[in-house]
């Protein structure tokens, strides 16, 4: 019995990291086919991320309740003002790094604007496809940093800590959800293998503000903006997963390796600039507003249920 506690339990009396970990994957899975294969009866492709996006929400729940002991809220879900304010500034950097990848490409002449979304089809049809594809890119949004960072990065990062350096199971944690975050992008339309890599630098990138605040909503409002306006702005694909009713229609012209192709700017060095730039400019502003480089305490408090 001794050894069975050592191996599965760790000594606050919670299923060990590593366990709640592969737990919540299953759990996942357990949510995920039935509610695709639901909306794959009633409508197409953002349904079915929609209700993926459902899926995996529940399932971060049920195993918050039943393995961490935890409110959802732990998980970077504690919402209030600065979480708004995170969010929207998330949105604001990534639309403004978006748009000057788009307006260097233009100057260089590497991408040619052919029209306007609704010239391709009914007015009314345009906004309910529009509108639509924002609210996809919004759940995609939220769910995948729910799961990815708010529980899986958490869990790691908890995992890690021996209580020598706060900051290396941090480290650890990120590198390995951002793997993750690459691997999960692998059967995308177009995927290369640079593309991959730049997914994964994008993980490490959605990480950091996670990390240094304890909270996802700079996190959430960065990914969500890369997605749609890279995709429902520009009408560039979003990870190879192309949107027709984009606002301008586009067309890219130059060299691959720079605008990325079919797989969109992540495919190529410009969604590495990107990257980078948006590092940079999330931990200055980050920074300025009070939280140092280093990982915030959220991520390894207890439970906040037996907080006293």
């Amino acid at each position: 019995m001794k050894f069975f506690n050592t191996l599965f339990v760790s000594s606050d009396g919670r299923v060990r990291a590593g366990w709640r970990l592969l737990l919540q994957a299953a759990l996942s899975v357990l949510f995920l086919v039935p509610l695709q294969f639901l909306a794959s009866l009633f409508g197409g492709r953002n349904l079915q991320i929609i209700a993926g996006g459902v899926a995996i929400t529940l399932a971060v729940m049920v195993a918050g309740v039943m393995l961490d002991k935890r409110p959802i809220r732990d998980f970077g879900l504690r919402i209030n003002r600065q979480w708004w304010r995170g969010c929207l500034a998330g949105f604001l950097m990534a639309a403004l790094v978006m748009t000057l990848i788009v307006l260097i490409q233009w100057l260089l002449g590497w991408i040619e604007f052919t029209g306007f979304g609704w010239n391709r089809s009914s007015g009314r049809n345009f906004i309910l496809m529009l509108s639509g594809y924002i609210l996809t890119m919004a759940v995609v949004g939220f769910y995948e940093e729910l799961w990815t960072r708010g529980y899986q990065l958490k869990n790691l990062t908890e995992g890690f800590n021996t209580g020598k350096s706060l900051n290396m199971a941090g480290i650890g944690a990120i590198a390995i959800t951002s793997l993750l975050f690459g691997a999960l992008h692998l059967a995308n339309p177009n995927a290369t293998a640079f593309g991959t890599a730049v997914i994964v630098m994008a993980g490490v990138m959605l990480a950091i503000p996670y990390v240094m605040t304890g909270q996802l909503g700079y996190s959430v409002g960065l990914h969500f903006s890369w997605n749609v306006i890279q995709g429902a702005v520009y009408g560039l694909p979003v990870s190879g997963i192309p949107f027709r009713q984009s606002v301008l229609q586009s067309k890219l012209t130059g060299p691959e390796i720079w605008t990325g192709g079919g797989f969109g700017p992540e495919g190529g060095l410009f969604g590495v600039l990107g990257v980078l730039l948006l590092i940079v400019i999330s931990i200055f502003w980050l920074r300025r507003q009070g939280f140092p480089l280093a990982v915030h305490e959220n991520l390894v408090k207890p439970p906040s249920s037996a907080a006293s």
